[in-house]
């Protein structure tokens, strides 16, 4: 009875499936008749193929090219890398900045100003060929260089080189361009006081160099001296220092017998310009105090399932030495040190990578639920550098933590244990070679080495590098850096951070 009651089952089941497909069948066969009466096409796979306006030839190559340099007569230097993509990233390198200014903010200005009203091109016209171009510019003004660069597709490169030409060789500097610029400066100094972290880094600098020494002076421009930049200002400080004996045409992307063809068609025949004069900085230390006792920062918590976000009045705290440059040979150990030490925020959702048994996050955010940050700073330039840790928390507590963050930076004078070392290289070593994965990183990489260098290390030789570290190079590192007077930066609550003779003292 039972089996005779399952094949009765199944076959009920089997003929509700031939039901199915019939009632299917019949519903296709009406929709094809009536469909010419709708004036729709047939199904058909072939009719949704778009055919790509962007030529995708078969690479010839993996990852990128190899980077091969090239010298103009007027000494200009032509760098890049190719890459199997259909789009480059390409721009200009100059060797100068904040540093070289007459006038302060002059470099920060001129950064606004990029791609506005040249001599041959209206500000209109220059965004619209970037926006027929498909392409997206950028202008960067640091202390010793100064960035202009454009993404676009390949076959756009000969209009972008001849838009980085107008823009760096001929600009107009209208004087009402010039003043709506500096109207979204004033923004934009409103907005570095909701970042303390950036702040602290621009007080530092003072406190370290001195207010009047190149690297000293402020990478923003003060909001006094917005009065003083006037398009004449701007004209007199491209003509002295945008010289192509002191730029970079760089890209990463592209052919580099291209590159040259066109950066000798372009710029080929400008002169050279006279060569930077060397303006030495001297490392002095010191403290820089600004208060903002009135300041509340959002600070992001965790409760339940959800992020709420609270206003606490929170003191920032820096502490800072001198340290090795771009040009010095114990600037790979610099970097596994800086790895070492690693921190962030208070906040993180874990998980590899997230630097949770760096020394910082370890000793001071897992163990003082007041602090709200506790992450290290490596400050490059060509000849000295600044190596420091930046905190917060507010201002019953900071005292305490500027107190940790003294017993940490001492400590990494001490020991370095082998597992902490090769954690901090293979670090390091992932990082390097994971971001140079993105054409706008190999862009910067490029540029930046070939500035500085006149070439690039590959970066297999940089592995080696980081490879050959020994926690002795870190210790002897460490101790020579706390030998430097220390550089201290506070923002919020002042008289909350110990005296800097008690900082300085405790190093000694």
């Amino acid at each position: 009875g039972e089996a005779h009651g399952a094949m009765a089952f199944a076959v009920a089941r089997r003929v509700r499936a031939v039901q199915g497909l019939q009632l299917k069948l019949q519903h296709q066969q009406v929709v094809n008749q009536i469909r010419p009466l709708w004036g729709v096409a047939p199904d058909s796979r072939d009719d949704l193929t778009v055919p790509m306006s962007i030529t995708m030839p078969e690479p010839t190559f993996l990852g990128s090219t190899p980077t091969q340099v090239t010298t103009l007569g007027n000494g200009m230097r032509v760098a890049s890398s190719d890459l199997s993509l259909p789009c480059a990233t390409v721009g200009m390198y100059i060797e100068t900045g904040s540093s070289c200014e007459p006038v302060s903010g002059t470099a920060h200005v001129l950064q606004h100003m990029a791609f506005k009203t040249t001599e041959g091109s209206s500000h209109l016209r220059m965004v619209r060929s970037g926006e027929r171009l498909g392409a997206t510019a950028f202008a960067m003004a640091g202390r010793e260089h100064m960035v202009y660069q454009v993404d676009t597709l390949k076959e756009s490169v000969p209009e972008v080189v001849q838009l980085l030409a107008e823009t760096l060789f001929a600009p107009k500097l209208l004087p009402w361009e010039v003043d709506e610029e500096k109207q979204v400066i004033k923004s934009e100094l409103e907005d570095l006081k909701k970042n303390p972290q950036q702040l602290l880094q621009e007080l530092c600098h003072t406190a370290a160099f001195g207010s009047k020494s190149p690297l000293g002076k402020p990478l923003f421009c003060p909001p006094r001296m917005l009065g003083e930049i006037s398009p004449e200002v701007l004209r007199s400080f491209v003509n002295s220092e945008f010289c192509p004996s002191r730029m970079v045409l760089t890209a990463a992307g592209y052919d580099h017998a291209e590159l040259v063809a066109l950066a000798e068609a372009t710029f080929g025949k400008l002169p050279p310009g006279a060569p930077k004069s060397p303006k030495p900085t001297t490392y002095i230390g010191g403290e820089y105090r600004l208060g903002a006792e009135d300041e509340t920062v959002p600070v992001q918590h965790v409760s339940g399932e959800y992020e709420v976000t609270s206003h606490e009045v929170l003191t920032h705290f820096s502490l800072a030495f001198k340290s090795p440059g771009y040009k010095d040979k114990d600037l790979v150990p610099l970097c596994v040190l800086n790895m070492m030490m690693g921190g962030g925020m208070s906040f993180s959702a874990g998980g590899p990578g997230k630097g949770m048994y760096t020394r910082l996050y370890q000793n001071i955010l897992n163990r003082d639920a007041s602090v709200t940050a506790a992450t290290v700073f490596s400050i490059f330039y060509n000849d000295v550098g600044l190596f420091g840790v930046y905190a917060a928390a507010p201002a019953d507590a900071i005292g305490a933590v500027a107190t940790t963050v003294c017993e940490e930076m001492k400590k990494m004078a001490a020991s370095v244990s082998a597992e902490e070392l090769s954690r901090a290289k293979n670090a390091l070593e992932s990082s390097l070679l994971m971001n140079l994965e993105s054409r706008a990183l190999l862009f910067d990489d490029i540029g930046r080495q070939v500035l500085t260098y006149g070439k690039r290390t590959p970066p297999e030789e940089l592995v080696e590098q980081i490879r050959a570290v020994s926690a002795d190079d870190l210790t002897t590192l460490a101790k020579t850096m706390l030998k430097s007077p220390p550089t201290i930066a506070v923002y919020g609550d002042t008289t909350a951070v110990p005296r800097y003779d008690q900082v300085a003292a405790f190093f000694k």
